[in-house]
């Protein structure tokens, strides 16, 4: 309870965007998905107009000539098809542009995130006491705005355009068939364009709205975002990833450490172990390094490089690996072994054991 009456303050993380994104609920404006594709119709109608004329006057031209010689199914089939095809061409043409730039359109404000959230049944969209509460909430009041809105700039447009243009159209019982229909068709071209261009800009208007209105939504109490930082530093995926990097931290230290070394025992390629003595510092030698198959061999290669004696001895290397964690003394049962690696390579280099 306590939760629900804290004021909602912070920002929605990230965490709690995905979780809403999941749902559904995202910031989309459908007028301006809607009023893009009219914009672009509008502004290609002259052209896209002229080729859905002709397929007008081409099914027509089909449609009366036909022999009545030929009503043999196939032929009328045929005829049927050749009269449809110009019509429907158009009518694809004008389709298929604007579903593709209504899906952009769409693309452009939400991005591409499947989900089946927003269709799911749910008990509580069935009650009408909700429905009302939406209808007189400042969203459901803002919709009915707009849509009032919409209705008289529409309305307002038509009816200016009308006035401006009345005589013209007086005259189109005047004027000769093709002059008249040219007229007729910069007028709807004109007209569609100034109410799209309306629209367009409520759309805008509208997707500011809805993106102010997301961004109240998911706002969260200062309480909640404490509780998602706890889930998130317990999560099995953040430890599972610290874990991880926690072990990449060890591996680059404990390379960085074979510098340091006195001799690195190998197995020879399955085992790898490097170890130092320094008897101002420990009572025994140290294990810097040790590691395994493909770790072995990193090790083994980065005392090539920094001339590190290696020294074959598969028993002991097998033992200081599974007896002995890296930075601790070696056991009192290993120091003979040791002890005589180590002779061997400081008799090598010169030092003193």
């Amino acid at each position: 309870m306590a939760e629900q009456t804290q004021e909602r303050t912070e920002r929605a993380t990230h965490r709690r965007r995905q979780e809403v994104r999941r749902q559904g609920t995202v910031a989309r404006s459908a007028d301006l998905s809607s009023s893009l594709p009219l914009v672009l119709l509008a502004a290609m109608l002259p052209s896209i107009g002229t080729i859905v004329v002709n397929g007008v006057f081409q099914a027509l031209r089909n449609g009366l000539d036909i022999s009545g010689a030929k009503a043999s199914g196939p032929d009328i089939a045929h005829h049927f098809f050749k009269t449809a095809v110009p019509v429907v061409a158009g009518c694809v043409l004008i389709a298929g542009i604007a579903m593709l730039v209504g899906l952009f359109a769409n693309f452009a404000q939400v991005g591409i995130h499947p989900t089946l959230e927003p269709i799911a049944p749910k008990l509580e969209r069935l009650n009408p006491l909700n429905g009302i509460k939406r209808l007189l909430s400042r969203r459901g009041l803002f919709e009915t705005a707009k849509s009032v809105a919409k209705l008289g700039i529409v309305g307002w447009i038509a009816f200016h355009e009308t006035q401006a243009n009345w005589d013209e159209m007086l005259n189109l019982g005047l004027m000769p068939a093709a002059a008249g229909m040219a007229w007729l068709g910069r007028f709807v071209a004109l007209l569609i364009l100034k109410v799209s261009f309306a629209w367009l800009v409520l759309g805008a208007v509208d997707y500011w709205w809805q993106r102010r209105m997301y961004e109240k939504d998911i706002m969260m109490s200062i309480e909640e975002v404490k509780r998602e930082m706890r889930e998130t530093e317990t999560s099995p995926e953040l430890r599972a990833e610290m874990h991880r990097r926690r072990q990449r931290l060890a591996r680059a230290r404990m390379m960085a450490n074979v510098k340091h070394a006195d001799a690195v025992i190998t197995n020879p390629t399955e085992y790898a172990v490097a170890i130092k003595y320094d008897p101002k510092r420990f009572a025994a030698p140290v294990v810097l390094a040790k590691g395994r198959h493909l770790t072995a061999e990193r090790i083994r290669e980065e005392a090539k490089k920094q001339k590190v004696p290696i020294v074959p001895n598969p028993p002991l290397a097998r033992s200081l690996f599974e007896q002995v964690e890296v930075g601790d003394q070696i056991p009192s049962a290993l120091f003979q072994a040791v002890a005589e690696v180590l002779a061997f390579v400081f008799k090598k280099s010169g030092k003193k054991l």
